[in-house]
């Protein structure tokens, strides 16, 4: 894979799916769990997220991505998520954003009450099931919406 790759340039991951019959599932939670190795850590809770960074993505992205917007390094968008939700934010990061996206880590509860604090949703906090009735109601209304 390693000599088809400098022959054609490609990703490695596409190389992998072709020729080893790969799953792009497999190949992107590989991916994500490799990217929140060598991720950087933060606390979204000691630093405040940049007006700028956060107007670039709506309460209920943050909330259904689980990611929380901290900065922009020059065009890139800095975001703060945890291990469990990366393969879910790195996906919204590369098919919705109009620019790159760097991540780094934190833990489930700190970012759960960074969310609540930042990007207050009908009720959404860091210590109920409310997440969980949103999502179920979002796709509920995208089901009726649809058919």
């Amino acid at each position: 894979m390693l000599e088809q790759q400098r022959k054609t340039g490609r990703p490695f991951g596409e190389i992998a799916e072709k020729l080893c019959n790969i799953s792009t599932e497999a190949i992107e939670e590989a991916w994500s769990f490799q990217y929140a190795c060598n991720a950087p850590t933060i606390d979204p809770l000691s630093f405040l997220p940049r007006r700028e960074a956060k107007a670039l993505v709506s309460s209920r992205q943050a909330w259904q991505f689980r990611c929380l917007p901290m900065n922009i390094e020059g065009n890139t968008l800095v975001l703060a998520t945890t291990q469990k939700h990366l393969q879910r934010a790195l996906k919204f990061a590369t098919r919705v954003l109009d620019r790159p996206a760097y991540f780094m880590m934190t833990t489930e509860a700190r970012l759960a009450t960074a969310l609540s604090e930042h990007y207050p949703l009908g009720g959404m906090s860091a210590t109920n099931d409310t997440m969980k009735r949103m999502m179920h109601k979002m796709r509920t209304d995208r089901l009726r919406e649809a058919g």
